[in-house]
């Protein structure tokens, strides 16, 4: 069987939709597996016994054919089930795991006290507090209108998005921020009457509403971004050295402490906390986790785990440092399962992964 074949038939198994004939293969091939390449025997009897002990008592006493079927369904539902693929240029261990691809979920604190979990929030749902009135769209998009009555100037609010999530946001001015994962940004209700200025952690990428009279700026660490009316994007997460300011569309000035400079559509600046260098951009590449897709131009293999870690929520071990310098491209849909994308990356034979609950282990090939 191929090795879609055998994850499609272990989930009809455990959606109990397989066939007898499929349902006695399973419990046939769970009968002669062993795990004790990827887990210690020790761990693998206790994890055995631990699932045999949520069983029911009733079932129990059946026979051993039960014992392993039961065993094996908690072993699929708690994402420890782990089979060996055929020695290729495939992933060379894969796991039925709960490695999700993220999806559009966020907070949003509303000044001190609110705080609203826009994920279960419903389709054309409208939440009015303090003056504020949030709608979500049909697309899942938040809009975020502020009554003309209301004295809300200072009071601000912040959509926290988590790592595997993402969300977009409509402000008061119809400026349109997409904010990626493990990022926050942090606003005003209303914008005083000079600026709009906001705060952000993380990446976003944003289209500008254009406002002669009153700038938008984008608070990073110690940068500044300055603009009328644009597209761009910036990444500045907390733990990065660096904060990437890329522009698509208009002009942005980019600041820190010692210097400003001007970026022209198609240009990207780079601040290491103390110089601010411009190169050409990779649109593409830069910017496609808004349109849904990983994609990648010579990019270190550290860069693109680090992606991949925050969209899908795992951990990222790397063998030795050298394997995160080594460079890849590539492209692929962000909703991908996890096995597909490793896939990809194995086929420059370079590298191999293996998975282990929510951890990727990067190895030499």
């Amino acid at each position: 069987m191929k090795d879609q074949e055998i994850i499609d038939l272990l989930t009809r198994y455990k959606n109990r939709t397989c066939t007898e004939s499929e349902k006695r293969t399973v419990e046939s091939w769970y009968n002669t597996l062993d795990f004790k390449h990827a887990i210690t025997s020790g761990e693998y009897e206790s994890i055995k016994e631990q699932s045999w002990n949520r069983v029911n008592p009733i079932q129990k006493k059946k026979n051993n054919l039960y014992r392993y079927a039961a065993i094996l369904i908690a072993f699929l539902s708690f994402s420890v089930l782990i089979y060996y693929v055929s020695q290729t240029n495939k992933p060379t261990l894969v796991e039925l795991s709960r490695i999700k691809p993220g999806t559009n979920r966020a907070t949003l604190i509303l000044g001190q006290k609110d705080s609203l979990d826009l994920t279960q929030l419903k389709i054309g749902s409208v939440v009015e507090s303090n003056g504020i009135k949030i709608k979500k769209l049909a697309d899942g998009t938040i809009s975020y209108e502020v009554k003309q009555t209301a004295s809300t100037t200072g009071l601000h609010n912040k959509l926290i998005v988590p790592r595997g999530g993402q969300y977009r946001i409509i402000l008061s001015d119809s400026s349109v921020i997409l904010v990626n994962s493990e990022s926050e940004i942090e606003f005003p209700s209303r914008f005083n009457e000079t600026e709009r200025r906001i705060k952000m952690v993380g990446e976003g990428y944003f289209e500008v509403a254009k406002h002669k009279s009153k700038p938008f700026i984008v608070q990073s660490k110690e940068q500044e971004v300055t603009v009328l009316g644009t597209k761009f994007n910036i990444e500045a997460y907390r733990n990065d050295k660096y904060i990437t300011t890329t522009l698509v569309e208009g002009k942005v000035s980019v600041a820190s402490e010692k210097e400003q400079v001007l970026l022209k559509p198609g240009e990207q600046s780079i601040f290491d906390g103390e110089k601010i260098l411009i190169s050409k951009a990779k649109i593409a590449s830069t910017t496609a986790w808004k349109d849904n897709l990983f994609i990648f131009q010579s990019a270190p293999l550290g860069n693109i785990m680090q992606k991949i870690a925050r969209w899908y929520n795992i951990e990222v071990t790397f063998e030795n440092k050298e394997l995160a310098q080594i460079q890849f491209t590539g492209s692929i849909s962000k909703y991908q399962d996890i096995e597909q994308v490793l896939q990809l990356l194995e086929m420059t034979d370079k590298v191999k992964f293996a998975i282990e609950y929510q951890t990727i282990y990067v190895k030499t090939k």
